[in-house]
């Protein structure tokens, strides 16, 4: 092997090198901006902010909202019908999730109550008598069941567990 080719061994070396270095920069990068708009997310959640791809309910400045029934656009905010947008507590969602023998599940479910305490969803399918109590952490996928709309179901959690607070409510 003489000099030339030691020389052009060397410089593919330091070319690669430079550009696994350019490709882990870039890499780092991206991460810290997810992180960050991650971060920024979350705080506007708690501060109160309400995000459009949960479901939410319509609510005037004092009313309760209970019975209104639930949104997923936020056209009524746009005509300005003096109304808000409230954390819908218990949507009827398309919920696919692991069983207890690790299988995949998809079924349509009624929320009745969020638990944050124990992380438990516990909602009817449309069977009647069929009563599911499912962990957060089993969860594969959360979608509106009107809309078909997926959305972060740890965000919904989030936003929930805010409202609560809010309220006065315990967790």
């Amino acid at each position: 092997m003489d000099l030339l080719e030691k020389w052009q061994l060397v410089g593919c070396m330091v070319t690669a090198v430079v550009v696994l270095a350019f490709l882990y920069w870039g890499w780092n990068q991206k991460a810290i901006k997810s992180e960050q708009a991650r971060r920024i997310e979350a705080a506007r959640i708690r501060s109160g902010h309400v995000p459009l791809e949960i479901p939410t309910t319509r609510s005037g400045l004092r009313s309760a909202g209970e019975h209104d029934a639930p949104d997923t656009l936020p056209e009524w905010f746009i005509q300005g019908s003096g109304e808000h947008a409230m954390v819908d507590e218990t949507p009827r969602m398309q919920i696919r999730y692991l069983d207890v023998d690790g299988r995949k599940v998809q079924n349509v479910l009624q929320v009745e109550q969020l638990d944050l305490q124990k992380k438990l969803i516990v909602g009817r399918t449309d069977t009647p008598g069929d009563v599911r109590k499912i962990f957060l952490h089993q969860v594969l996928a959360a979608r509106s069941a009107e809309t078909g709309q997926r959305f972060n179901l740890d965000t919904w959690v989030e936003a929930v567990r805010v409202a609560r607070r809010r309220r006065g409510l315990a967790h």
